[in-house]
């Protein structure tokens, strides 16, 4: 008896054209969700970028913090004036900033570059003036106060004889009458840690952030146009 071959099994055929359409629609959900991905992605992130989230509140006359890359501009103060105060004169004036930026004053110069005891409100005016820059600490904090020191010798150092380790009256004066001098101090009367002054300008801070005291010094440090004379 002869075996029948066995038959093998049926497959399913669909007709050429039906593949060629399942296929393009295939790639078509591909290609949409390619794109979908792709620019979806990218409305999230310029957005998030056009509405960054918004700052916290800060307190009177804190400074606004300084993007990166952005100078550290402290805020702005309006000009109160030049008056030069009589020795006899009282000095009550009230200023529009804590510590002072502007106004009366008395033409007196500091004698250190780094003051181990707080500058009347009228000095530290008369200093601005000239175009110096002061770095003011309120914290029994030498650590801080060393930190501001540092910085401000890289600036003064410049003004004083190569051989000296101090400087004399007499430099630090003359730095002063230039404009070019940067001077720290305690300041116990203020609210902020660290302040930052120049004419008509002031900065706080929590901490000794040298980038951003820096730049606030390279923007008013002899700036003829900034200084109040």
């Amino acid at each position: 008896m002869s075996k029948k071959k066995k038959s093998a099994p049926a497959r399913s055929t669909l007709p050429v054209p039906a593949l060629v359409g399942i296929a393009s629609g295939i790639a078509v959900i591909v290609a949409l969700l390619w794109i979908v991905g792709v620019f979806g992605s990218g409305k999230t992130s310029t957005a998030s970028a056009a509405s960054p989230s918004a700052p916290a509140s800060l307190a009177p006359g804190a400074s606004a913090p300084a993007a990166p890359g952005q100078p550290f501009a402290g805020t702005f103060h309006p000009s109160q004036g030049h008056t030069h105060l009589d020795p006899s004169e009282p000095d009550d004036f009230i200023y529009n900033s804590n510590p002072p930026t502007s106004g009366p004053h008395r033409e007196i110069f500091s004698d250190k570059f780094v003051s181990p005891t707080p500058l009347p409100n009228y000095e530290q005016v008369h200093l601005l003036e000239h175009g110096n820059v002061l770095l003011q600490y309120n914290c029994t904090c030498p650590d801080v106060a060393a930190a501001l020191a540092a910085i401000a010798y890289e600036y003064d150092s410049k003004l004083i004889a190569p051989n000296e380790l101090q400087p004399t009256p007499e430099e630090v004066q003359a730095g002063e009458e230039a404009g070019k001098a940067v001077l720290v101090a305690p300041y116990p009367h203020m609210g902020a840690r660290i302040a930052l002054t120049a004419w008509t300008r002031l900065a706080t801070l929590d901490t000794v952030d040298k980038p951003k005291i820096e730049s606030f010094i390279g923007l008013y440090l002899a700036n003829e146009a900034n200084a109040g004379q």
